[in-house]
């Protein structure tokens, strides 16, 4: 993938934000058309991008609608203890309650912890719910390693 950009802006409490974020890499297995504009994949609302500056330049992760959030949900539906679930990291409790990061009610410029995002990626690695060849083990925590730790 070779300078391919998003654009994106909006507005939160009247003020105006506007970012042009380089794809570094898309999960995008699923096309889905956007009910916005019509496209197939083209970043619409229910997608996602992580994203972060690295030498004045804004670099991201896109994920089409679905593709990373079924890594989330294992803990919400697999009757850990509470003091398991409690454990866990914020970035994955977040999205089971729909809070913080994965609130559509805050500001979509949200910033996660850095350190608790791959806390996350681990924890969802050394899970049980994997298989041996998962996607999660063989595309997305490569892909999302090398992101993190350029």
């Amino acid at each position: 993938m070779q300078n391919e950009y998003f654009s994106y802006s909006c507005t939160v409490n009247g003020q105006q934000f506007k970012h042009k974020l380089k794809i570094v890499e898309r999960f995008i297995d699923q096309i889905t058309i956007c009910p916005v504009c019509g496209a197939e994949n083209c970043g619409g609302p229910d997608d996602k991008y992580v994203w972060a500056e690295f030498d004045n330049e804004k670099l991201a992760l896109h994920f089409g609608d679905g593709e990373f959030e079924r890594y989330l949900s294992f803990w919400h539906y697999e009757g850990i203890t509470e003091d398991e679930y409690k454990s866990l990291p914020n970035f994955i409790k977040d999205f089971n309650e729909g809070k913080g990061w994965d609130n559509d009610d805050i500001d979509p410029n949200s910033i996660i912890d850095p350190l608790d995002f791959k806390n996350s990626l681990d924890v969802i690695k050394n899970s049980k719910q994997l298989k041996e060849n998962d996607e999660f083990l063989t595309s997305f925590y490569p892909k999302i390693m090398k992101f993190i730790i350029r």
